[in-house]
């Protein structure tokens, strides 16, 4: 009864989190959901039957199938209400990071790209919006992509939270600038060492000069920044006076193989740096999504409109799962899933850990999809 009672609770949870999804799609997210979690993967024949049910293995793989080709379930009232649930409560300051990923590229498929909008959360990300397309489609509108998801995640921002939006170098530049100003948000982004810089002095020269060498460093306040328009993804603008006011912080610590050369409109201090190590969560975050989770590089889901649905069944697992690593740190379990003395599992390997903890003794997982509120963070 174990797997059943969780299935009839994740049901619930549903209705609750998604009352706008059709109830027949909402039974079948149930029971995918449930075998995601159970299976600890998202291959729909693994995850299909561990899905509760007396139907035999291949009808509920392809009930699975059918779940994830169907337009009634709308991925994008997923997201809109998955946001809204982990963004609840929240206050202070909100690291949102963005990165992009590829799946499912082999020989004869180029894969699709995928673009997650996430928000940092204790050494993770947890995915608020995100887009898919194939990796070789013309066309591809990154900025229009970008500025569709903050403006979704903008309109469900609770009083008092202070964004601040973090890019790496291939997502970075003068679009994202202005958006996060248009929005009244912070940025704090990562540049190639030719993005030009002209100090307020009228000093020109590569960002990169502020740190040439190992153990060297520079913060310099209210430049602008310019690069040329020869890299389709991003680029900072090539006109000075339509460039944006930032500050830059370049740091080339000993033993780095790079120099950090960051710009952001926060106080340009060398602390940036430890703030900017904040989006490398969301790389954790792909690889719980994928080969420490959930296995999505191995569901073979390639159609762009099928992965944007399987991402926002990953994207309720993970919540899940957070969910439940919160819970066993209030209970004082961690050391009943690893050593005292090492700890190195996040949140969410907690809650993975423990799922399968009580599969193998039998107890009853509890589905909650609502993480508990905690002390906010401060910006600094």
């Amino acid at each position: 009864m174990g797997r059943l009672e969780t299935l009839h609770e994740c049901d619930h949870e549903l209705s609750e989190l998604l009352p706008g999804l059709p109830r027949p799609e909402q039974k079948a997210l149930a029971a995918l959901l449930v075998g995601v979690v159970g299976e600890q993967a998202c291959s729909l024949g693994r995850a299909g039957a561990a899905a509760p049910g007396a139907a035999a293995d291949r009808s509920k793989q392809r009930r699975a199938q059918r779940l994830l080709a169907n337009p009634r379930f709308d991925a994008g009232l997923a997201q809109r209400c998955l946001t809204g649930r982990v963004l609840a409560g929240r206050r202070g300051r909100l690291d949102l990071l963005l990165d992009a990923t590829t799946t499912g590229a082999t020989a004869r498929h180029p894969g699709t790209v995928t673009l997650v909008l996430a928000a940092g959360w204790h050494g993770r990300a947890l995915p608020l919006c995100w887009r898919t397309w194939r990796a070789d489609a013309p066309g591809q509108d990154w900025a229009g992509a970008t500025r569709a998801m903050l403006a979704e995640v903008a309109a469900l921002l609770p009083p008092g939270v202070v964004p601040v939006l973090m890019a790496d170098r291939g997502l970075s530049g003068a679009p994202l600038a202005a958006l996060a100003r248009d929005r009244g948000w912070h940025l704090l982004v990562r540049v190639v060492r030719t993005t030009r810089l002209r100090r307020p002095d009228g000093t020109v020269g590569p960002i990169g000069d502020l740190a040439p060498e190992p153990g060297t460093a520079m913060c310099v306040a209210g430049g602008r920044a310019y690069a040329p328009r020869t890299k389709p993804a991003a680029h900072w603008v090539s006109d000075w006076d339509a460039a944006p006011t930032l500050n830059a912080v370049a740091v080339w610590r000993r033993g780095d193989k790079d120099p950090w050369l960051l710009l952001t409109d926060l106080p340009a201090r060398p602390r940036r740096c430890a703030d900017y190590r904040r989006r490398t969560w969301e790389e954790e975050l792909f690889r719980d999504l994928e080969g420490l989770g959930w296995g999505w590089d191995k569901s073979r889901v390639r159609a762009p409109e099928r992965v944007t649905r399987l991402v926002a069944v990953l994207a309720l697992a993970t919540l899940w799962v957070a969910a439940v690593g919160q819970r066993v740190l209030r209970d004082g379990r961690r050391p009943l899933l690893e050593d005292r003395g090492r700890r190195c599992c996040s949140r969410i390997q907690l809650g993975l850990r423990w799922a399968k903890r009580l599969a193998a003794t039998g107890d009853h997982l509890p589905c909650v999809l609502r993480l508990r509120v905690e002390s906010p963070l401060k910006l600094s």
